[in-house]
């Protein structure tokens, strides 16, 4: 191969600490902190950063009041810059090539703004695969090129590193034939953020599992009278959720049944009742009653709804997390998009554009699927006069 692996220390950024005499001489004071520049911040975001950025090459003034995730934006930027004025006459054509498909995959990623969520420590970290599945930017170009599993073992094995303390059999080669170097590779991994507030949603299991793509329990509940038609779940009527959900059979029958198809939601609960949970919250959506928001565990997951593309898609149309939707009838239920809870990236967010990492089986889209769905729910509604 024409160039090497080199051997790259983890870079650990120390901070001086502040002075008695610093500290005191600010107490009382009304002078504001000044907010650190986008020099620094980059510089937190990735270490090595430090001993590139000042050059002519990089223009940032005027930038610093950007947030968490267009900060890593502007990191990706000037990566791919850098990477596409590198010399890289070393390369053999397959090393070329390759470079050139990574760096786009890498643009695609930045475009995408789906990012590791740091839960596990304080300030920042590497995190290879958060335990939602989102891949960090060398994980995701490790798994694009067509080496899930490498991916995978990095995470079992190394998770939180930074890249030169990575000794996972496989990655050499990898990056051998990726086009890219090893120091690039280091400048390419960002350190993300803790993220310092979670959620969790719990649905009663008739809605969940209907959120999930099976109505059969609503249906067998309704037949057997232990639910009724004008029954409401976080302020939402059956029908409403029937429809978010794509569910035409459950529609039909729920109008045959006397469902008001002009009802309209209220909501589950109100802004101040969705901030008591503090940063870390637990949502319990209840059936004709209000959604119950309490103090949850930082490290829980969002709820079993969340663990598929479509019962997480759903989820966030019906945007409990939220306090729900008011003033909203099945249609609109139907056709609504959706709004992604505040922590943590949803499952779908890959598809449409490229199946999730190492994804197998016969080609099927569920997000595709759930979509197609709501438009045939959709459809039949306007037909029943539904505006």
């Amino acid at each position: 191969m024409a160039f090497a692996a080199a051997a790259l220390q983890p870079t650990l950024a120390i901070s001086a600490p502040i002075s008695v005499e610093a500290n005191a001489s600010t107490i009382g004071s009304e002078q504001a902190v000044p907010s650190p520049s986008l020099h620094e911040r980059l510089c937190d975001v990735n270490p090595n950063w430090v001993s590139i950025l000042g050059s002519e090459t990089f223009d940032l003034d005027g930038e610093s009041e950007v947030g968490e995730v267009q900060l890593l934006q502007k990191h990706f930027e000037l990566v791919i810059e850098r990477l596409e004025n590198a010399k890289v006459d070393d390369l053999n054509a397959s090393q070329t090539k390759q470079r050139r498909a990574n760096i786009q995959r890498l643009r695609e990623y930045a475009v995408d703004r789906v990012f590791p969520q740091n839960i596990f420590v304080a300030g920042r970290r590497p995190v290879f695969i958060d335990p939602w599945g989102t891949h960090c930017a060398v994980g995701h170009l490790i798994a694009t090129s067509g080496y899930p599993g490498l991916a995978r073992r990095i995470n079992e094995e190394h998770r939180l590193d930074e890249l030169g303390a990575i000794t996972t059999d496989g990655l050499r080669e990898w990056q051998l034939a990726s086009g890219l170097r090893i120091e690039e590779l280091a400048l390419i991994q960002p350190h993300y953020q803790f993220r310092m507030n979670s959620q969790t949603i719990k649905y009663p299991s008739e809605i969940e599992a209907l959120i999930l793509g099976d109505s059969s329990t609503v249906l067998e509940a309704l037949e057997k009278g232990e639910l009724k038609v004008d029954s409401r779940c976080g302020g939402k009527t059956l029908l409403h959720i029937a429809a978010a959900a794509g569910d035409l059979k459950l529609v039909k029958r729920l109008v045959e049944m006397g469902a008001d198809l002009n009802a309209v939601s209220t909501l589950g609960c109100d802004e101040d009742e969705t901030g008591k949970g503090g940063k870390h919250s637990r949502f319990e959506v209840r059936w004709d009653g209000s959604t119950q928001v309490t103090k949850g565990d930082r490290y829980a997951g969002k709820g079993r709804v969340y663990q598929t593309v479509r019962g997480a898609f759903v989820a966030d149309v019906l945007q409990d997390f939220y306090g729900g939707l008011a003033g909203k009838n099945a249609l609109e239920y139907a056709t609504a998009e959706p709004r992604p809870s505040k922590y943590g990236a949803p499952t779908y967010a890959y598809y449409g554009k490229r199946m999730p990492f190492g994804g197998v089986g016969n080609g099927s889209n569920p997000l595709e699927e759930v979509k197609n769905e709501r438009a045939e729910v959709a459809k039949w509604l306007r037909e029943q006069g539904l505006k």
